[in-house]
């Protein structure tokens, strides 16, 4: 008997051990996995050759990650595509660049379009096919996570259907039907250059917020499409959805959230992304749009710290709340909106920025910003809560604000509230 009982407790105990060693690093591969990261995205964005040469002081900023715009440039939909010759040495300076820091990287793309390109033309396509290819092998070069696309067409009109060159002879339905057809194309160009691709939009259907804010009927929607600015979007959306692999992820980064001064409005977005900007996604999508589209958040930077310029045209000092909270106000908004940024997202939130230039050391109050976003990434890291309430400060800002701008920035921008 005692002979049996000691024979079942080491088998027990192998059991266990075996259990142990196997949980241990699927674990560690999980955390690691969902390991919140922090990614810069500005007008300040650096080339490749500025990486490799300013790696270990760009390794010294609160980032786990740059956006890189290519020296060939960003635009993809274009008659004529970019010569190969355009990416080498690009592709020889990321590949140099080895960084244990930096290493949630994406290389730049917009999705503007060159006068007369269309969506129905295979010669244009073709030519942005190429251009796809070389952005996601430069990408691959450099080990970076993949690209990160701008759906905001800088130039032309790429989701514009009354601004496409065939408007008058082809439907509505004839665009996105063919719009669908190179989202496919363009989803597996990534993927075939760069599988398990990951493709970081500034905003997916989070764009087209405004519409399922609207609460549009279903059977007035395609009237509204057709003249949206992002009428064509979704189907774009959908096409890339059609071949997105397991692997994959297309991450909707949520630019809306650059006018959040609330934890609520961040808590908010995970509904709004998954659950009513559904009303774009093809059902037989379903499946892929939950498991491939992941949440992203935003955090724009000029707008919490109040950098715009006060004499420039247009500008928005003055005319925004921070503009009225106190300078260590500022540093705790911004302190406020990277931890719920970061908290709310699946994986990643980005920075932007027009005015601060991280990578040229042009922020106002370096030290104390930098040490503002490294409090929120320490908290997120530790699973701490962040410690203290904005929503007072912020108040009386936006009340201040009003006597001046009834259309105070954090307010009209927000239909989170």
């Amino acid at each position: 008997m005692r002979l049996r009982i000691d024979r079942k407790f080491i088998l027990c105990s192998i059991l266990v051990m075996l259990l142990v060693i196997l949980y241990l690093p699927v674990k560690a591969v999980e955390t690691q996995a969902t390991a919140k990261k922090l990614i810069e995205y500005g007008w300040d964005a650096p080339t490749p050759n500025f990486l490799l040469e300013h790696l270990k002081a760009m390794e010294q900023r609160p980032f786990d990650g740059v956006t890189i715009k290519l020296n060939a440039g960003r635009e993809v939909f274009k008659k004529t595509a970019y010569p190969n010759t355009a990416f080498t040495q690009d592709r020889k300076d990321l590949a140099a660049a080895k960084s244990s820091r930096l290493t949630d990287n994406f290389v730049i793309m917009w999705s503007g379009m060159d006068e007369g390109w269309d969506w129905f033309n295979n010669t244009d396509w073709a030519a942005a096919e190429k251009n796809i290819r070389n952005f996601a092998k430069t990408a691959k070069a450099g080990r970076f996570r993949g690209i990160a696309f701008d759906s905001e067409p800088y130039v032309g009109s790429s989701w514009n259907y009354d601004k496409q060159p065939q408007q008058q002879t082809k439907t509505f339905p004839e665009y996105q039907q063919q719009v669908r057809k190179r989202g496919a194309q363009f989803m597996t160009a990534l993927q075939s250059e760069q599988p398990g691709t990951q493709v970081l939009t500034l905003g997916l259907l989070s764009w087209m917020k405004h519409l399922w804010l609207a609460k549009i009927e279903p059977s007035k929607l395609q009237q509204e499409l057709a003249k949206n600015d992002y009428g064509l979007w979704p189907a774009f959306v959908n096409g890339m959805l059609d071949v997105a692999q397991p692997s994959s992820a297309i991450i909707d980064g949520n630019e809306w959230s650059y006018y959040f001064s609330q934890a609520a409005e961040f808590d908010k977005t995970h509904n709004l992304i998954f659950k009513d900007a559904r009303m774009f996604v093809d059902r037989i999508n379903d499946r892929k749009y939950a498991k491939n589209v992941k949440l992203g958040q935003s955090v724009f930077s000029d707008l919490l710290l109040d950098l715009f310029p006060p004499h420039a045209k247009d500008s928005q000092y003055g005319k925004t709340m921070p503009h009225f909270l106190s300078q260590n106000d500022r540093l705790l908004l911004l302190e406020h909106n990277i931890y719920h940024a970061l908290r709310t997202a699946n994986r990643y939130t980005w920075v932007y920025g027009e005015r601060a230039d991280w990578w040229q050391n042009k922020i106002p109050k370096s030290i104390e910003v930098t040490a503002a976003i490294r409090r929120a990434k320490a908290k997120i890291a530790k699973g701490q809560p962040l410690g203290f309430n904005i929503d007072s400060a912020v108040k009386k800002a936006l009340q201040k604000c009003r006597v001046i701008n009834k259309e105070c920035s954090l307010v009209i921008h927000s239909d989170l509230q």
